[in-house]
């Protein structure tokens, strides 16, 4: 059989085999390709001799040509082991390919110089009539490609100088801030919080003040700018709003959270609170929580002053917040929001405040809770005492939350928790049976406060279901618990009812 219809066999061979190879598995394809370019060079020289200096000694033109192209396709099977023993190369040395730019730039630097040897070894052109040709196609074609020859070479001045990696967080300067997850030849990828896809071109990413959050460790240090109404007491301000960025579950413990004043305005005064993440993803969840947690202790100041003076309806600046004193809790609560304002009067009158200390244990697992305890300034913390042991952090209350409430309303003790303070603070206590009369007034409030329990059920059981195998609540049960424990015989609410007037 003639050896050129043996080389073209076997160069289909070759690309069917390397298909049923998987692109995941290197070293198997670059072993395929090496054995099949191995006999491929043989045949090669026997049929024309070295590639570098191809002699073809027949001088009938069908059959020169044929050889011509067989001798290209050696050529191009040449650069593709070289550019594929770089490849397993890199692999070996238990390093990647930083982006697909650099190896783009490899793999088409060696395919041109691949084309230029067929030219010039396989057709005898002269190479120094080329160049200079494409010299002026190469001045005429950077002229109308500017805009994507200036994305190309930023690209490479990125990947020179790598000011950041795939992998890293970036923030860029003008807010885009994500995860690279791609750099090719005109543009990188950054995957965003949101988790949308954002392009941002190499000529335009290059000319940024560009934040790497990946440098040193993958500790992302945020804060969250909070304007307060001046009538509040700046000493207290600072210690509500670090404690309330020490309750969030997003921000870091250590280093502990920071809170210091950057303006001072005659109507507010305007602090920043820092905080520190494991990344700069959670860095969103992060701010959202501490945006809840500040709401449940402070309000906007409206359209009238703590002093009653009205604000400019006009103007153009958000109003800053106020923090609520203890007269106003019950404004403040979802759940009693509804009451009157006699039976607020009536439930202030009957709070029992109980001022704590930093490292005091308020409840030990498993003892009894006979009030419900609204934390208005402070930091505590919830640990389980699990079956096997262990004790696990829960989670931790701040300004603005409460606990107790499963206690006070069912009558069975199944908040097995123990609460240590972190900080110094103060509670405010309900006892139940102050309690009692107003929801056996209000049926509504029971079905509500029967929600929230529940909530507060699933978290517990979500936290320990492969330690702890309680018997669930379910809801309906729950509300009927809620109801013997109180002596109410009313009917069923819709949640969706309002108090008649």
């Amino acid at each position: 059989m003639d050896l050129s219809f043996v080389f073209a066999i076997t160069i289909v061979a070759d690309a069917a085999l390397l298909k049923l190879i998987p692109e995941r598995r290197r070293g198997a394809r670059f072993a395929c390709m090496s054995i099949f370019f191995a006999v491929e060079t043989v045949l090669i020289v026997a049929l024309v001799g070295s590639p570098l200096h191809p002699v073809f000694r027949l001088k009938e033109l069908p059959r020169e040509f044929w050889l011509q192209i067989l001798t290209c396709c050696w050529w191009v099977l040449a650069a593709r082991e070289l550019i594929s023993f770089l490849a397993i190369a890199t692999a070996l040395r238990r390093t990647k390919i930083e982006n697909k730019l650099l190896s783009d730039i490899v793999a088409a630097s060696i395919y041109v110089c691949s084309a230029l040897a067929m030219m010039g070894f396989v057709f005898g052109l002269s190479l120094q009539g080329l160049l200079a040709t494409s010299g002026i196609i190469a001045i005429v074609l950077g002229l109308a490609l500017q805009s994507t020859l200036s994305d190309v070479f930023s690209g490479i001045s990125l990947n020179i100088e790598k000011p950041f990696r795939i992998g890293d967080e970036i923030l860029l300067e003008g807010g885009a801030e994500g995860e690279v997850v791609e750099m090719n030849w005109r543009s990188t990828h950054l995957r965003n919080g949101a988790n949308d896809l954002v392009i941002v071109p190499n000529s335009v990413i290059a000319k940024m003040r560009i934040q790497n959050h990946s440098g040193g460790s993958r500790r992302y240090n945020g804060s969250v700018t909070v304007a307060v109404d001046s009538r509040n007491e700046p000493e207290l301000v600072l210690e509500t709003l670090k404690q309330a960025a020490m309750t969030c579950a997003s921000i870091l413990e250590q280093p502990v959270p920071s809170v210091g004043v950057v303006t001072f305005n005659a109507d507010r005064i305007t602090y920043e609170i820092s905080f520190s993440t494991g990344s700069i993803a959670a860095a969103r969840d992060a701010r959202s929580q501490l945006i809840t947690q500040l709401y449940k202790r402070a309000r906007p100041r409206g359209r009238q002053g703590s002093a009653g003076l009205p604000i400019a309806q006009n103007s153009q600046e958000s109003g800053p917040i106020s923090l609520f004193p203890e007269n106003e809790l019950f404004d403040h609560v979802p759940l009693l929001q509804s009451l009157s304002e006699a039976e607020k009067v009536q439930l202030n009158a009957k709070i029992v405040r109980r001022h704590f200390k930093a490292g005091e244990q308020l409840l030990t697992q498993g003892a009894p809770l006979n009030a419900v305890q609204f934390v208005f300034s402070g930091v505590i913390e919830e640990t389980r005492q699990m079956q096997d042991g262990r004790a696990l952090k829960f989670k931790r209350l701040g300004p603005g939350d409460s606990f107790g409430t499963l206690a006070l309303l069912t009558g069975i003790h199944t908040e097995d928790i123990t609460l240590t303070s972190l900080t110094s603070g103060l509670l405010l206590g309900l006892h139940s049976d102050d309690l009692k009369p107003i929801l056996e007034s209000r049926p509504e409030l029971v079905e509500l406060l029967s929600h929230s329990v529940s909530k507060l059920q699933q978290y517990i059981a979500m936290f320990d279901q492969a330690a702890i195998h309680a018997d669930a609540i379910e809801q309906p049960d729950l509300l009927s618990r809620i109801k013997n424990f109180f002596h109410l015989s009313v009917p069923d609410v819709p949640l969706n009812s309002k108090t008649k007037p």
